[in-house]
């Protein structure tokens, strides 16, 4: 009798060791499964906040190649811009979205029967009968660009508060490039 008890502590002892190297390992699994999360997550934020931007399209300004609540996935670490690039930026703290027409060092001009004029020459494709300019501050039409300032303006010339209102965005207010359009309509 006295065996079959040494046998029964001997088989419980493995037992409980056994447990308890489960319990262990079942640990150690749960805290790097924990590690590896976090670090996913950090990453994640610091990639989401230093080198891409998420943004929403929200009302008809750059209709129709952005509708309202299309989401917007765009590159904050573009350092040069092409006219026709489509940027998010942000003007008296409002994030807006627009199509670069002019770059730094040029004119431009937006007539009375709504032409939009570049350097002396009309853009065929900007020739809209909503196109109006309100004038600049100085309350003309026309106006040259510095440097590092940038023309913008949305698709939607009717309904859009862009650089006609605003004036010319600077470098330094723009967030990035587009790069990304996902829809939302119709889904």
């Amino acid at each position: 009798m006295e065996q079959s008890i040494q046998s029964n502590r001997a088989g419980s002892t493995e037992e409980v060791i056994r447990q308890r190297r489960q319990r262990t390992i079942l640990r150690k699994l749960r805290n790097s499964d924990l590690r590896k999360a976090a670090f996913l997550a950090v990453f994640l934020m610091l990639l989401f906040r230093c080198v891409f931007g998420v943004t929403f399209e929200y009302g008809s300004d750059m209709k129709p190649a952005i509708g309202d609540k299309d989401l917007l996935l765009y590159y904050r670490l573009q350092d040069s811009y092409t006219g026709g690039d489509v940027v998010v930026y942000e003007k008296r703290g409002v994030e807006m979205v627009g199509r670069i027409a002019a770059m730094p060092g040029e004119t431009v001009e937006i007539t009375k029967d709504g032409q939009l004029v570049i350097n002396g020459y009309t853009q065929a494709d900007i020739n809209r009968e909503d196109m109006y300019n309100p004038g600049n501050e100085n309350g003309t039409g026309k106006v040259t660009l510095k440097s590092q300032q940038y023309y913008i303006l949305s698709d939607d010339h009717s309904v859009s508060r862009d650089s006609r209102m605003l004036g010319a965005v600077s470098k330094n207010e723009i967030c990035g490039l587009v790069i990304t359009v996902i829809r939302r309509r119709n889904i």
